[in-house]
């Protein structure tokens, strides 16, 4: 395909204009300034000659309007053509790149236009590999973090293979956790790193016996001891990994059985030394835990479940964080339905 030139001037400059470039170029025309405007955006010429007497009806210059009013035609060239002797300060004043001067010479004519169409393609050509490229990257971003998605439900699943809800309980948990954060006022970006990073609370199960996972019956003092190291070897697990979402979640696999009252595992933390997260996480889990049928219970109602967090507040739990489970309480019983929860 030929570059276009647009020609926007009287028609006793169009017909010898035309007749020196149509030969290497394709040739579009305009009669005056408006006209010109609107070729321009319709056929996006590679160079545009433009009559340094054409004005749009109320008097306005046209060359300003390629350069402002459309953002498709900034990267245009535009070549004045000048009567002899005129001010050529009034050409660059208004954008143009070059003028053009009567009576216009042939060779001259196809020696500047070529420069400006070869440097207006080589601008579009790179402009289409930018977007190509930012596109590739768009793509890979997108795959990067599907990976990084299933990476994380992998590595959360393998701490809860033993649980009854086939995975669910994990996502279902993230859920209330993330609509927690958010009643909480943390930004829309944080909540999003949130929910990937809240599902990998317990990895650190990985790394419990089965027969202290599965018992139907209370643990005792010893097999407890056990259990609670699940909250550092999934801190230990997540620390191998620098990314930051790893890195949230290891202060909530760590942290995430702490006690507002300082009465929890496994550094005894004491209310804010909490992470917000870990401490977001804790009534979420506790919630969805209770309501939940395990090995060793049965499911709660959800009405008991809340009690349970309400009694326990200001001392196992954040109040704040219990006043806002209590705010959107409506929304987490969505949330669960949407899980397939089954309300009781």
């Amino acid at each position: 395909m030929r570059p276009l030139v647009l020609i926007a001037a009287k028609m006793l400059d169009i017909r010898p204009l035309a007749k020196i470039l149509e030969k290497r170029f394709d040739i579009a025309i305009a009669l005056n300034g408006e006209k010109a405007v609107l070729s321009a955006r319709k056929c996006k010429p590679d160079v545009i000659l433009l009559d340094e007497h054409f004005r749009f009806a109320d008097g306005r210059a046209v060359c300003p309007a390629f350069r402002h009013n459309h953002t498709g035609d900034q990267e245009i060239p535009v070549l004045f053509l000048l009567d002899d002797g005129a001010n050529r300060e009034s050409a660059w004043e208004q954008g143009a790149v070059d003028y053009l001067q009567r009576p216009f010479e042939a060779a001259e004519i196809l020696f500047r236009v070529q420069i400006f169409v070869s440097l207006s393609q080589t601008r579009q050509d790179q402009k289409r590999y930018n977007e190509s490229l930012k596109q590739m990257v768009a793509e890979r971003t997108r795959s990067l973090e599907e990976s990084r998605r299933e990476t994380i439900f992998m590595l959360a699943r393998a701490g809860e293979f033993n649980d009854t809800d086939t995975g669910v309980h994990i996502w279902r948990m993230a859920a209330y956790a993330k609509m927690l954060a958010q009643a909480l006022g943390i930004g829309a970006k944080e909540c999003e790193q949130f929910h990937l990073a809240a599902p990998m609370h317990d990895i650190g199960k990985i790394g419990i016996p089965d027969s202290i996972l599965k018992k139907p019956g209370k643990l005792d003092a010893g097999e407890w001891e056990i259990m609670k190291t699940h909250a550092t070897i999934g801190r230990d697990i997540l620390l191998e990994s620098q990314d930051p979402l790893f890195q949230l979640g290891t202060q909530i696999a760590h942290q995430h059985h702490e006690r507002w009252d300082g009465g929890g595992y496994p550094q005894g933390l004491k209310m804010e030394n909490i992470s917000i997260w870990a401490r977001i996480v804790a009534v979420a889990d506790v919630f969805d835990a209770l309501t939940m049928e395990r090995p060793y219970k049965k499911a709660w109602p959800v009405k008991d479940a809340l009690d349970t967090l309400r009694a326990d507040s200001a001392a196992h739990f954040d109040p704040k964080v219990v006043f806002a489970f209590e705010t959107i309480f409506p929304e987490i019983i969505r949330i669960r339905e949407e899980f397939n929860g089954k309300q009781t």
